[in-house]
């Protein structure tokens, strides 16, 4: 990528906003009753804790990510006695023995990855037999604007998932993985999100952020920029602004 679609901040934004989603993923773990669970590609550490008081002090939850200025964040913001870790480590070298764990979750992970198959290999490989392994995902191809040129959305879509984005179409590819890597009882469930406001585009999807990146790389004129984000702000003013996108989230036993 040209430059990381998420901060600290972006992190923290979309947390409060996925929540639902966030807490449906979390279901293949409540019988969890012992035993190391992973959060995969955590960045800050949220659903390492909110997962950690789901489960209790009896399972131990540990995020991997490989950035230590978003490790840190989690460290700070564990409660004391709270049966947590932080590791800083790639996706592709999980340091955990072979069948050690009893699940693993990764959200929004598999889009940055250049070698996705790699990284779903080794989390089979560290998840005991039986247990579950969830992948939430972005659909970045199926964001709509309900308004506006459709030709410059088209061109949005085509940069954020064959450009900007490592692994734009991760989300239409999560099953194929699983299914490669030797996974069972593959499901699948569609999360639609719909944001009502520019704010709320810029603040989740950062979109103007994003336009303004393909104005200056030429993947945009002048010309169309202008029109689009006027587009958008004409609409958001005037109260129908209207925006959707889908998130996926695909889990499976090992």
């Amino acid at each position: 990528m040209a430059q990381k679609h998420y901060n600290a901040a972006y992190l923290e934004d979309t947390a409060t906003f996925l929540q639902g989603l966030k807490t449906y993923s979390y279901k293949p773990f409540l019988e969890t009753g012992s035993g190391t669970i992973i959060d995969l590609g955590c960045g800050t550490g949220i659903d390492v804790l909110n997962l950690s008081r789901t489960l209790g002090n009896q399972v131990k939850v540990v995020g991997i990510d490989h950035d230590p200025a978003l490790l840190e964040k989690g460290k700070q913001a564990a409660e004391l006695g709270q049966n947590v870790d932080f590791i800083c480590s790639e996706a592709t070298g999980i340091p955990f023995d072979t069948e050690s764990i009893e699940g693993l979750r990764a959200e929004r992970l598999v889009q940055h990855l250049t070698q996705p198959d790699e990284t779903i290999s080794e989390a089979r490989r560290v998840l005991k037999p039986g247990k579950p392994l969830v992948l939430v995902e972005t659909d970045w191809a199926s964001l709509v604007f309900y308004h506006g040129e459709i030709t410059v959305q088209q061109k949005l879509i085509h940069y954020l998932t064959e450009t900007k984005i490592n692994n734009g179409y991760a989300a239409r590819r999560l099953t194929q993985y699983l299914e490669h890597a030797g996974l069972q009882e593959i499901k699948t469930e569609i999360f639609p999100f719909t944001l009502k406001s520019l704010k709320e585009a810029n603040d989740y999807l950062w979109i103007e952020l994003i336009l303004g990146e393909m104005k200056e790389k030429n993947y945009l004129s002048e010309q169309e920029h202008k029109a689009f984000v006027t587009g958008l702000k004409n609409a958001d003013q005037n109260k129908y602004f209207a925006c959707s996108i889908n998130i996926v989230v695909v889990s499976s036993i090992k």
